[in-house]
């Protein structure tokens, strides 16, 4: 555990005794299945949480916040968090990551960064890059251990870029000369293509590109041919036939890694897009890959 020991001591005991965790050298990740709630806590190291759920509200440096499905959650040392109780007692859907202040600031300098390593907000939004960055780090130390610290290290550094990114810090950096409608509007795609996992709206993306949504909305067809939210089904869409594919993960996962709402939303906007649903659509490949060729 090293230097997170006193997060873990922070954690209750019944539930720190039913959270998984994984710790490499700078990093560590916590994959808990309730919240801490009804206890201040003071935060020592940057702290991420990864909302796969709604999660209850809470009260950040004062400030009350209710986060929401999609969300990335990002503490700052010396920032402070009380999760409130929430109505429903339904097992919690939240990742949290911890990276300790030394290795987070020398990333950030080593990006451009000036000054303290400070978030503009405390809401953002997570990356299906960060997801894949972490569970490439999480595979390395419960496979390899400590055997590769050149990998860990790698990979450490790829999960803390990441998180500095989805994290926008402030101050922001540089931007260039006054952009065309057409470099906005690829701005507004890469921007889905890296965060269609999470629940984004027209506001996160119109925010994203400093725009207000109804000129967003307006604009986008006339460059792209299809409005933001064929736009973003069209990115989940794609994933999702790709892991149907190429794995062999539950409906439910597809749908998570692929930020629909659930399994049913997904095989219901599948069947809508294909004309077949996500079970035959695999079925389907998988038949077509065991025929002999000729």
């Amino acid at each position: 555990m090293r230097g997170f020991d006193y997060f873990v001591e922070k954690i209750p005991p019944n539930i720190h005794s039913r959270t998984r965790a994984i710790f490499s050298k700078h990093v560590a990740v916590f994959l808990p299945d309730s919240y801490v709630v009804a206890r201040k806590m003071d935060v020592e190291e940057y702290h991420f949480a990864i909302c796969f759920e709604t999660p209850p509200s809470a009260t950040i440096n004062g400030r009350e916040y209710q986060f929401k499905k999609g969300s990335l959650i990002c503490l700052a040392p010396g920032d402070d968090i009380l999760v409130h109780p929430a109505r429903r007692q339904d097992l919690a859907g939240y990742m949290t990551i911890c990276v300790l202040p030394e290795f987070m600031r020398g990333v950030y300098l080593e990006l451009g960064g000036e000054g303290k390593l400070e978030f503009s907000a405390p809401n953002n939004r997570y990356s299906h890059f960060l997801l894949e960055a972490l569970d490439a780090l999480i595979h390395e130390v419960l496979h390899y251990g400590d055997a590769s610290p050149l990998m860990i290290t790698s990979l450490e550094n790829r999960v803390a870029i990441q998180l500095i990114r989805d994290g926008k810090p402030r101050p922001f950096w540089p931007q260039g000369p006054h952009p065309s409608l057409e470099h906005i509007v690829q701005k507004a795609c890469k921007y889905i293509e890296t965060y269609y996992t999470s629940n984004i709206t027209i506001k996160d993306i119109s925010d994203a590109i400093f725009l207000s949504p109804s000129y967003m909305q307006k604009i986008f067809p006339k460059i792209v041919g299809k409005t933001p939210h064929q736009y973003i089904m069209e990115c989940r869409h794609r994933k999702a036939r790709e892991l149907l594919v190429k794995t062999k993960v539950s409906m439910e996962e597809v749908a998570r890694q692929c930020g629909f709402v659930n399994s049913s939303h997904f095989s219901t906007t599948f069947k809508q897009a294909e004309g077949i649903s996500p079970f035959a659509y695999r079925k389907a490949h998988l038949q077509a890959e065991d025929e002999p060729k000729a």
